[in-house]
């Protein structure tokens, strides 16, 4: 019978091309689903992916990327501080260059006269301090002679008063040369190699010329510095001394009857103060 039903399509489709495109077209039944289902299938797969990726959340996607991404490596250990040497320990107290020097003072007086006198409680002049220093006249060279270097404590006064201004006006020129004064008790003063007709009661002192090259060593009337030397004269005269005895080959000048020409003094400038007390002349 089933053998009759396909040679009559067959002789069917053969009488007429019309009924053989109706059969074409007719669709076969039982092969398989139609194309609509497989859309709808996998359509509904594309939905349910992203719904399983909300559940897990951002702490699934964490997990899931903690799973795949390697440890991170181990920071590395900080380097250790540098070691510093321990600092070293102070230097011992000395004194200071510009500070004003040590000085043992006590009561002194004058006696007689700076040609023929005495000194009591002599007061000794440091060696250095500001804007001066002492100078041997026997040697030309610093200190100045332990024996050499007594006062009244009224000239010492006078001596660091006169460094401690020169160093505040001219700091950048030398120190003062400051030469003899007196012997610790005064009285006659003959050397040795030096020695001198007056400074007997710590009145007088010796004061260098101050050169012009910057050097602090002897001068004379071709090294001397004018102006410099002359300003020295001012401040003295300023400060109350009584008496400055120049060289007639030095061009400075002052007061008539305080500042005088002398012979012998082309190298420095004698200087007397007058007697706070009294006591001598």
């Amino acid at each position: 019978m089933v053998h009759r039903r396909h040679r009559g399509r067959r002789e069917a489709l053969a009488c007429c091309p019309a009924c053989a495109a109706s059969v074409a077209r007719r669709p076969r039944r039982g092969r398989g689903r139609p194309p609509w289902a497989w859309v709808t299938l996998l359509g509904v797969v594309a939905a349910l992916v992203p719904l399983a990726a909300m559940e897990d959340g951002p702490a699934g996607a964490t997990s899931a990327q903690a799973a795949s991404s390697p440890a991170p490596a181990p920071a590395p250990a900080p380097a250790p501080p540098p070691t510093r040497a321990p600092a070293p320990p102070p230097p011992a107290t000395v004194e200071r260059r510009d500070a004003r020097p040590r000085v043992d003072w006590h009561e002194s007086l004058a006696h007689g006269t700076p040609n023929s006198g005495s000194l009591e409680g002599g007061v000794r002049l440091p060696s250095e301090g500001p804007g001066f220093y002492t100078y041997n006249p026997a040697t030309q060279e610093p200190p100045g002679g332990e024996a050499r270097t007594w006062g009244t404590a009224a000239l010492v006064h006078q001596m660091i008063d006169l460094g401690e201004w020169w160093a505040r006006t001219h700091p950048k020129r030398p120190r003062l040369g400051i030469g003899d004064l007196a012997q610790e008790h005064g009285g006659p003063f003959l050397g040795p190699v030096v020695g001198h007709a007056s400074h007997e009661n710590g009145l007088d002192v010796d004061i260098r010329l101050v050169r012009g090259d910057g050097r602090e060593s002897a001068a004379d009337p071709t090294t001397y510095d004018p102006a410099l030397t002359q300003a020295v004269v001012d401040r003295l005269i300023a400060q109350g001394a009584s008496l400055v005895l120049k060289g007639p080959n030095l061009a400075v000048s002052g007061p008539s009857g305080i500042v005088m020409d002398w012979p012998g003094h082309d190298d420095h400038l004698h200087v007397r103060f007058p007697d706070p007390d009294g006591t001598g002349n």
